[in-house]
């Protein structure tokens, strides 16, 4: 019999596998057999432009379907096998990456570089851009007399101040040359092209995934989102025994406000002796107060089990909050998990857990008590997954 803890991480996981590219392409093939016929036409050359924290698995599971003739992959570092991060180039594909959540010098450099690919492109081409979450920050020209530096002051602000990613990627549009679809203007008009995009973005806005550098236009689909992902947990809790219930897949709330969501939610599954499975969706906002090392989930994690702690019960419970990109902020795990002891363990370790908090310091709290959820690196993109799992009532 597996722990409520074993639960947790496997329906997080299927959660992941529910948004992966191979999944998605293999589900948009079959509902789009128009499309699916136009990238398979062999009369024009494809050039396949894979951007985002998902763009090498996506660039793969692409080419398992069509033909590509030529490609390019810019994703964010250490999300390419560490063969082809080295070797950069084989026979079809070139291999970059560059920095997130903030730009750098390789931001520009490879946005360069692919544009100048890009624009010999004409009427006998055909152009495939393959978009995930990540992209605004990685593919990067700025405005004129704008330098690398003050672009990364302005975007790190945009970041820490607890904005909307819908909000941040609208003020970064007018810092940039290939933003908000600006990138189709430096196209030849005659060629054709295709925008295939896992969301990551609430609503799936175009406008506000990886800053739409190629929306507004015909030829633009998303083939997956957080809703999937969602739909794939509360089909697998039923499975495990847990009676399920959705709170919301598009929130947006801050962390402390979601935090405050999970308590009510905890209290009401205690009114039921039977396992209770909570599930949220979105992308939380969370303003940065201090100097510490956090990202949102690991601190709504480290806020619920501050809460939850202040309702003992001997009814076991399990919180746990992640990005499925797997990296959580500028941290290399996905986010938290947390349970009835985990307020102890840390303050049997030392930490004071409120101090941290204002701090904005959950990771190496976190850390300590073994209280992170570490991926890896997804392939896949799709917004944050909050599950809150409340053992049965011992009769």
């Amino acid at each position: 019999m597996k722990s409520i803890r074993e639960d947790i991480l496997y329906l997080f996981q299927e959660g992941i596998k529910a948004a992966s590219p191979k999944e998605l392409f293999q589900e948009f093939s079959k509902e789009n057999m128009d499309v699916v016929e136009k990238l398979s036409d062999h009369s024009k050359n494809q050039f396949v432009f894979s951007l985002g924290k998902a763009a090498y698995s996506m660039a793969e599971s692409f080419s398992d379907l069509f033909s590509v003739n030529k490609g390019y992959v810019l994703t964010k570092y250490n999300h390419l096998p560490l063969e082809l991060s080295e070797k950069g180039k084989d026979k079809i594909w070139t291999y970059r990456e560059a920095s997130h959540p903030l730009p750098d010098e390789n931001s520009i450099r490879y946005a360069l570089e692919v544009l100048d690919q890009l624009k010999q492109l004409g009427k006998k081409d055909r152009l495939v851009i393959l978009l995930s979450g990540g992209g605004s920050s990685l593919f990067e020209v700025p405005i004129d007399g704008l330098s690398l530096q003050e672009l990364i002051n302005i975007q790190n602000q945009l970041l820490k101040s607890g904005k909307s990613i819908q909000e941040i990627n609208s003020e970064r549009k007018k810092y940039s040359k290939v933003k908000g679809g600006k990138l189709l203007k430096e196209l030849n008009q005659d060629l054709e092209v295709y925008t295939l995009v896992i969301s990551d973005v609430i609503g799936d806005d175009p406008n506000s995934i990886a800053s739409g550098p190629t929306y507004p236009s015909q030829n633009y689909f998303i083939i997956g989102n957080l809703t999937r992902s969602i739909h794939r947990i509360l089909e697998e809790g039923k499975k495990l025994g847990y009676q399920t219930k959705l709170i919301n897949d598009t929130w947006s709330g801050s962390s402390e406000e979601t935090s405050y969501l999970f308590e009510v939610e905890f209290n009401l599954a205690l009114d039921s002796p039977k396992s209770q499975m909570i599930v949220l969706g979105g992308e939380m906002v969370c303003p940065v107060l201090g100097d510490g090392i956090g990202g949102r989930n690991q601190e709504t994690a480290l806020r619920v089990s501050l809460l939850l702690d202040e309702h003992p019960t001997e009814r076991e419970w399990t919180f746990l909050s992640g990005g499925t990109d797997g990296t959580d902020g500028p941290t290399d795990v996905a986010g938290g998990i947390v349970g009835n002891d985990s307020i102890h363990k840390m303050e049997k370790k030392g930490w004071n857990p409120k101090k941290e908090l204002h701090n904005s310091n959950s990771y190496p709290i976190l850390k300590d008590i073994d209280a992170l959820v570490s991926t890896g690196p997804t392939g896949t993109n799709v917004n944050d997954i909050l599950i809150l799992l409340v053992g049965s009532a011992k009769s």
